[in-house]
This record gives C-alpha cells, structure tokens and sequence, in this order.
C-alpha cells in the first residue's frame, strides 16, 4: 500500500526539525526583566529565561539588544524562546496560563479585557480571562463575535496531537453551549437581542472571523 500510495501521489517530504514550525510564528522582540518577557500586556516567564534576565541581547539593528519570541496569536497561553547557545527551543507560559483548559487566542483575550473594562474600574488580565470564562459557562456567550472566537479555539484545539486523557475543547461546557447556539442560529444570525448596541458594534472589527463558520 505504501508503494502505492507513491505511484498515485508522489513523495512527501517531511521536515526532519519538528519545531521548524515554530520558526514561521510570529517574531516578537523584548527584553527579559526579572519576571520574565511581557508582550501585548501579558507576561511569560520559564526557567531557560534565567541566564538572560535582564541583558542585552548580541542582535543588532533594529533589534536593538532586545530577544526574539514565536508568537501563535491563536494561543498566547505561551510563546516560544530558542536559547542562542544551545539553539533549543523552550515554552514560556503565560501567567494565568494555568487557569485555561484550552488554546486562548489575542482576540479572545482583547475581547475579555473589553468586557471587563465595561464592569470595573481597576481590571486585570485574570479578572478579564475569567469573567470570560464564567460568561461562557454560564451560556451568556451568545453574541456573533463570541460565538466565532470560542469555535477557532475549539478548531484550533483539535488540530493538536493530545493525549487521550486530555478532554477536547468541543466538549467543554462552556464551548458546546456556544457551538450549540450557532447550529440553532445559522450562520447568517444576527447578534442575540440579550446583548446591547455595544456588543453589535464589535462587529465591524470582527471581520477576520467573517469565514468562521462558512464550513460548519
């Protein structure tokens, strides 16, 4: 079969690096404090950070002495630094990485910090993440923009190699409630009539999930 699977398609040739991927994110370039790196607002810290805390870095130029990080903006629960003497790749895990049980993206976070900035007057990012998060549990998750940010992290989390032990995000209550409402709804729904005119103004800046749920 394998022979035939040649004859009929060709040879695949597969990268021999696993983490070469990680060289097409996003470039982030900080510098490393005490705690760690902090991009967009958020901190990311981890052991291999240890030997550079607080020095320059040999890149010049634009760079200015500052370090290179791999950004997923589909999953800011950490980003990636390659140690320049070992050339090895390391995970920095966001700070309220711990409370997440799913892949959490930079639009889902903006959306999180808009939400609680409407409900207190000294927000944080771990205010925000669970509001968030208490929001969708609570199935009051119905609004377009949600409904598209909770389905690219669910598709996302699927595209993973997890272990068998590790529940997938479709599963979640607080995603089922949200993908639920989408069938029920259609695609072409219009904002639920439970969100006010803030919420349907979102979605002129929405426009890079308008294909979202053109697959279902």
């Amino acid at each position: 079969m394998f022979g035939h699977g040649l004859a009929r398609t060709g040879f695949i040739e597969a990268p021999r690096d696993p983490d070469l991927a990680l060289e097409f994110l996003r470039t982030e370039w900080r510098t490393i404090q005490h705690y760690g790196v902090e991009i967009n607002g958020r901190r990311h810290n981890g052991p291999a950070l240890d030997a550079y805390r607080g020095r320059a870095s040999p890149y010049t130029g634009a760079a200015r002495g500052r370090w290179p990080f791999q950004v997923d903006p589909d999953d800011i629960s950490r980003v990636y630094f390659r140690d320049p003497r070992t050339r090895s790749w390391h995970t920095m895990l966001w700070e309220h990485a711990p409370a997440l049980e799913m892949p959490f993206s930079e639009d889902a976070l903006a959306y999180a910090r808009k939400l609680a900035a409407s409900r207190y007057t000294y927000p944080d990012d771990k205010i925000a993440v669970a509001d968030l998060l208490e929001r969708w549990n609570a199935g009051l998750g119905r609004s377009l923009p949600e409904r598209r940010i909770a389905l690219r992290l669910a598709r996302e989390q699927a595209a993973l190699d997890l272990s068998a032990a590790e529940p997938a995000v479709s599963a979640l209550p607080s995603v089922a409630r949200v993908l639920h409402a989408t069938d029920e709804d259609g695609v072409d729904d219009q904002v639920s009539p439970e969100i006010g005119d803030d919420d349907s103004e979102d979605l002129d800046t929405e426009d890079f999930y308008a294909d979202a749920l053109e697959d279902v």
